[in-house]
C-alpha cells in the first residue's frame, strides 16, 4: 500500500507537495482517502502520479511537454512514492530535459529492482465499447496493460472486455456486489452476434436488451464494482469521480461499499459529491484533502487535521443537533471561499430574509444550517482553516461576546461580527414540562421500550419491502 506520494513538476504542481494516504486499521472507512476541490485543482493529477508507478520496468512512463510544469527547473518532473513498508520508488525526467524518465527503487537505478506496488486506477471517463472481442487476463496483468497502452485521461476504458469476461467467470461473486448497489438482481450474460463480436445481454422484466442500451449510470456501477470485487486485502484502489452518472441513492450505496472494503484495503477517491463525504469514516481514520490552485497557478494541498477529526467525533455524538453535519453541511468541502458561519439553523433563514428586506444580497455562502451553537463556530472554523479557506466570517448573537472574543483570538485571519440584540429574532418565554422519552438524554434506549422499538422497526421495514 502507499504511505505517501511526493509530486513536483507534474501539471499544476509547480511547488513540491507530499500527500500521505490513510492506511486501513480494520475499522470501517479507515483506509479511505478522499480528495475534494474545484475543477482543475490537481485531484486527477494526484491519481495520475500514482498510476505512473504501475509502469513495468521495461516501459517507464514519459511525460509530454504539456504535462510538465515549465515553471520548474527545465520543466523536470519528480515523483516519489513511499510504501507502508518504507520502500522508496522514484520517477524523474532526465536531467537535460525532455519526456524520458528514470525509475529507481531505494535510490538504485536497476531494472531488477523495479517491482513497485500496483494500483488499480479507475478513470473518470468510463465509456465502454458496446461490442468487443474476447479477452481474459488477471487483475495484475490488466493493471499493467492499462498503464502501458492508455493515456491517463482517455475517453474509454481500455480492454474492459477482459474484465467483463473475468466477471462472467466469477459471476456469483460479482453479482452479489452488484445487487448491494442496485438493490435487485440484474440478469446479464455475454453473448456473441453473427459478426463474431461479443456484447453484454441483459434481461429486464422478461425483455432482452443489448449493452448499447445500458445507461451510463449502470455502466459506472459495473466498473466500480469491478474495481472492488476481485481485490485482495492490502491492495490499493483509486477511483476518479465515482459519482459520475450515478443517482444519489446509488452514490450512497457505493460509499457504503467503500467504507466496507477500506477496512483492509486502501481506497483513494476524488469527488465533487457530498454523498462521498462520510464523517464516521473520517473519525475512524480516513484522510480528507482539499486541493486549491493559488494566484500563481500552483496547486496547494490541505489535509484535515487531527483536531478537526476530534471535533467531528463530537458532532456525531451531539444527538440534539443531528443536522449539523448533514448533506447541506457537507457542502462545506466543496464551497469556494467567502463562507458565513452562524450559530443556529434559524440564523441561516433569518439573515437571508433580512437581506431581502433591505434589498441587499450576501456575497458569501452560509455553512449548512448553522453550527449548532456558538461554541461550535470555532470547530467549524478549524475545519475551514485546515482545508485552506481564506475568507471566512462568523456572526455571533449579542449575548455571546465571550465566544466572539475567543474566536478573534483563535482565528485572527478570519472576520467576525456580533449583533446588538441577544438573538436574531424574538423568542417568547416558555416554561417546558419534563417529557419522558424512550431514550435517555445521552441516547441510550431504555429497557422497558426495547420490544416496542423492535416492533416499530419491523413495521417500517415491512412497509418499505412490501411490493
Amino acid at each position: 500500500m502507499i504511505k505517501s506520494i511526493t509530486i513536483h513538476g507534474l501539471r499544476g504542481f509547480g511547488r513540491e507537495h507530499t500527500i500521505n494516504f490513510a492506511i486501513p486499521s480494520g475499522r470501517q472507512g479507515s483506509g479511505l482517502t478522499i480528495l475534494v476541490g474545484s475543477n482543475n485543482t490537481g485531484k486527477t493529477t494526484i491519481l495520475e502520479a500514482i498510476r505512473s508507478f504501475n509502469s513495468p520496468k521495461d516501459n517507464p512512463p514519459s511525460f509530454s511537454e504539456r504535462k510538465r510544469n515549465m515553471k520548474c527547473e527545465n520543466g523536470k518532473v519528480h515523483l516519489k512514492l513511499q510504501t507502508d513498508t518504507d520502500e522508496i520508488y522514484t520517477i524523474d525526467t532526465i536531467s537535460n530535459g525532455g519526456s524520458t524518465t528514470i525509475m529507481r527503487k531505494n535510490g538504485v537505478q536497476d531494472d531488477v529492482w523495479w517491482d513497485g506496488p500496483k494500483t488499480f486506477v479507475l478513470q473518470s471517463r468510463r465509456f465502454v465499447e458496446y461490442e468487443f472481442n474476447q479477452s481474459l487476463m488477471d487483475r495484475n496483468d490488466y493493471v499493467r496493460n492499462q498503464q502501458m497502452n492508455v493515456h491517463n485521461r482517455s475517453s474509454s476504458i481500455y480492454e474492459f472486455n477482459a474484465r467483463l469476461f473475468k466477471m462472467q467467470k466469477n459471476k456469483e461473486h460479482f453479482d452479489k456486489l452488484l445487487r448491494q448497489v442496485l438493490g435487485y438482481d440484474l440478469e446479464w450474460t455475454i453473448e456473441q452476434n453473427d459478426n463474431g463480436m461479443y456484447y453484454l445481454k441483459l434481461i429486464v422484466n422478461g425483455c432482452t436488451h443489448s449493452s448499447e442500451g445500458l445507461g451510463d449510470g449502470i455502466w459506472s456501477v459495473f466498473t466500480i464494482c469491478d474495481a472492488l470485487y476481485d481485490s485482495e486485502p492490502h491492495c490499493t484502489i483509486s477511483i476518479d469521480e465515482p459519482e459520475l452518472s450515478l443517482h444519489p441513492a446509488y452514490q450512497k450505496k457505493i460509499m457504503a461499499l467503500f467504507n466496507q472494503y477500506s477496512k483492509d484495503r486502501q481506497i483513494i477517491i476524488n469527488t465533487h459529491s457530498p454523498y462521498f463525504i462520510d464523517i464516521s469514516s473520517i473519525v475512524n481514520g480516513a484522510f480528507l484533502y482539499r486541493t486549491v490552485k493559488n494566484n500563481l497557478g500552483n496547486i496547494e494541498v490541505f489535509l484535515l487535521s487531527e483536531e478537526s477529526r476530534k471535533n467531528l467525533r463530537g458532532f456525531l455524538n451531539n444527538y440534539n443537533q443531528p443536522h449539523t453535519l448533514g448533506t447541506e453541511a457537507k457542502e462545506i468541502f466543496f464551497l469556494e471561499d467567502k463562507i458565513i458561519i452562524t450559530e443556529g439553523q434559524e440564523d441561516v433563514i433569518m439573515y437571508n430574509k433580512a437581506a431581502e428586506s433591505v434589498q441587499l444580497s450576501l456575497d458569501g455562502a452560509f455553512f449548512g444550517w448553522g453550527s449548532g451553537g456558538a461554541s461550535n463556530i470555532t470547530k467549524i472554523a478549524t475545519i475551514l482553516k485546515d482545508l485552506g479557506y481564506k475568507k471566512v466570517l462568523a456572526i455571533f448573537d449579542g449575548d455571546k461576546s465571550d465566544d466572539k472574543l475567543k474566536f478573534e483570538q483563535d482565528f485572527p485571519m478570519y472576520g467576525c461580527e456580533i449583533i446588538s440584540a441577544p438573538d436574531i429574532r424574538d423568542k417568547p418565554e416558555i416554561n417546558k414540562e419534563f417529557k419522558e422519552g424512550m431514550m435517555t438524554q445521552g441516547g441510550c434506549l431504555k429497557e422497558t421500550y426495547k420490544d416496542e422499538m423492535i416492533s416499530l422497526f419491523q413495521k417500517i421495514n415491512g412497509y418499505f419491502n412490501n411490493d
